[in-house]
């Protein structure tokens, strides 16, 4: 499967009487890896929210093909066994097929096939929930905290994952080394609204002190 192009432009969203965002405008281009980086409360979530349709937007469009979207925390069927979770994420295709056999594979998920859900730790199920996500047949993933609770071996390895998915992806990262090392460019929020938005190198090179400023 190959990526498609996102395109988010104006976008405004209101939590009761108060605005999240305001006129966020980005595009995530095809088999690139979009990172979404900004400080506690800057809307990344509400952002991610909004492009897969849980909060509805006040205004806005979002243009680009089907998307899939895994929360930060996802546990997903808390009953029922990693296998299972993924087949049925997957529509049914068989575990055995070459996609889902090396995520499992590459995640260190093989041990944990028979295992239920809600008996995972908390690096176990984000590993679970990156590939439920790159199992799901659809060109655009948006995965939010992707390496929150994993260590670093276990971070180095989904890093590696991802770069090698033909689709597009939007990431919601904070921690600003994964996210140099995993992105092609970099959508920066700050209280809701665009801070900047390019390469490494359109932001000047240094995306710490980007984001400090």
């Amino acid at each position: 499967m190959s990526g498609a192009a996102l395109t988010v432009s104006n976008l405004s969203a209101r939590r009761g009487s108060r605005d999240i965002l305001t006129n966020i405008s980005f595009t995530a281009r095809p088999n690139q890896i979009l990172g979404v980086i900004g400080p506690n409360g800057a809307g990344k979530t509400t952002l991610f929210e909004c492009i897969a349709g849980v909060l509805p937007r006040t205004s806005g469009t979002i243009e680009g093909e089907p998307r899939y979207y895994v929360p930060d925390g996802i546990r997903p069927w808390p009953d029922q066994t990693v296998r299972w979770t993924l087949e049925c994420g997957s529509f049914a295709v068989a575990l055995e097929s070459g996609g889902i056999a090396a995520a499992v594979q590459s995640l260190d998920l093989t041990a944990l096939l028979d295992q239920p859900v809600h008996s995972l730790s908390k690096g176990e199920a984000k590993r679970l929930g990156i590939a439920l996500g790159l199992v799901v047949p659809r060109p655009v993933l948006l995965l939010d905290e992707p390496f929150d609770g994993l260590d670093f071996r276990q971070t180095r390895r989904a890093i590696e994952v991802l770069r090698a998915t033909k689709r597009t992806l939007v990431l919601s990262i904070h921690q600003l080394s994964d996210a140099v090392r995993v992105c092609d460019r970099f959508l920066l929020l700050d209280n809701g609204r665009t801070a900047g938005e390019g390469t490494l190198a359109e932001l000047g090179g240094n995306l710490e002190e980007r984001f400090l400023a």
